[in-house]
C-alpha cells in the first residue's frame, strides 16, 4: 500500500482510530515477545535490592524481593493475553456452532431446552460463575482457561443465534434452498459468514473483558499465583507497598491498561467505520 493510500484508508471513518489501537497492541504483544528473549534478567531472578526505585539498571525498579518489575511485567503479557486469547476463542468458536444450529433448528423441544440452559448461564454474572467454579477445580490459569470455555459459550450462542434466525429469512438463503443447495453448504457458505461476523465484533469487546477477568482473579489469588509473573498478581503484592513503592503496582497497572484500551480503541474504529461516524 502506497503512502497516499494509507493517508486515505485512514481518513475513512473509523479507521485512525483502528490503526491507533491495532499499533498499541502490537507493541505490548512485541515487548512481551522481545523482552522475554533478549532481557538478561528472568521474572524470579534475585537480581538486586528490594525497593530498587526505576532508573539506571533496574528501568522498572525492583520488587519487595528484589526482582526486576520490568522482566516480571513483560513476561506476563503472553499469559494474560495467551490465557485471554484461548478464554475467548474457544467459547467463541463453540458458542458461534450452537447459535447456528439453534437458529436454523426446526425442533421446537430442542430449542427450548438449550435456550433454557443458554439463559440460566447467562443470567449470573461471569466473575460470580468464575469464583464459584474455581472452588471446584482450584486456583490457577487452566482453571480459567476451562470455566471460560464451560460458561462463555453461552453469550456468543444467544448472538449467534439471534443473527442466524435473522440470516435463514433471507431471500438468498430461501433461492439457495430452491436451487438444491445442501443443507450443509448453505451453512457454511451463507449463514455462518454472516453469522460469525457478529460474534467476532463481539469477541473483540469480550476480549477486554476477560483481560481484566483474568487480572482480577489474579489479584484474588484465584488465577495465577506467586511467584508466577502476571499483572493481577503483581499488582496484589505490591499494594502493601503502594505509598512507598508505587511503581511495584504502577507498571503490570500501565500494562494491562494499556492492552484494554488499545482493543477498546479497535473496537470503537469498527462501529465508527459500521455507522460511518
Amino acid at each position: 500500500m502506497s503512502i497516499k493510500k494509507f493517508r486515505r484508508w485512514l481518513d475513512e471513518p473509523g479507521n485512525s482510530v483502528i490503526f491507533t489501537g491495532f499499533s498499541m497492541f502490537v507493541a505490548i504483544v512485541l515487548a512481551g515477545i522481545l523482552v522475554p528473549l533478549f532481557y538478561k534478567y528472568g521474572p524470579n531472578d534475585f537480581v538486586g535490592m528490594p525497593f530498587e526505585r526505576p532508573g539506571g539498571e533496574f528501568l522498572f525498579g525492583t520488587d519487595q524481593l528484589g526482582r526486576d518489575i520490568l522482566s516480571r511485567t513483560f513476561h506476563s503479557v503472553y499469559r494474560d493475553l495467551g490465557v485471554a486469547f484461548l478464554g475467548v476463542s474457544i467459547p467463541f468458536v463453540v458458542g458461534t456452532f450452537i447459535g447456528i444450529i439453534l437458529g436454523l433448528s426446526k425442533s421446537k423441544k430442542i430449542i427450548a431446552v438449550i435456550s433454557s440452559v443458554i439463559d440460566g448461564i447467562n443470567a449470573f454474572p461471569l466473575l460470580i460463575l468464575a469464583v464459584a467454579l474455581i472452588a471446584f477445580l482450584g486456583p490457577g490459569l487452566g482453571s480459567v482457561v476451562i470455566i471460560l470455555a464451560l460458561t462463555n459459550w453461552a453469550r456468543y450462542a444467544r448472538i449467534a443465534r439471534t443473527k442466524a434466525v435473522v440470516v435463514s429469512q433471507q431471500n438468498y438463503i430461501e433461492a439457495a434452498y430452491t436451487l438444491g443447495y445442501p443443507r450443509r453448504r448453505i451453512i457454511r457458505k451463507h449463514v455462518s459468514p454472516n453469522v460469525s461476523s457478529e460474534t467476532i465484533a463481539y469477541a473483540l469487546s469480550d476480549f477486554i473483558l476477560v483481560i481484566l477477568l483474568i487480572a482480577g482473579l489474579s489479584f484474588l489469588g484465584l488465577a495465577a499465583t506467586p511467584p508466577t509473573a502476571e499483572w493481577g498478581a503483581m499488582i496484589s503484592e505490591g499494594r502493601t507497598y503502594i505509598i512507598n513503592a508505587p511503581w511495584i503496582t504502577l507498571f503490570p497497572g500501565a500494562a494491562l491498561c494499556w492492552s484494554a484500551i488499545s482493543l477498546a480503541f479497535i473496537v470503537e474504529g469498527i462501529s465508527r467505520r459500521e455507522g460511518k461516524v
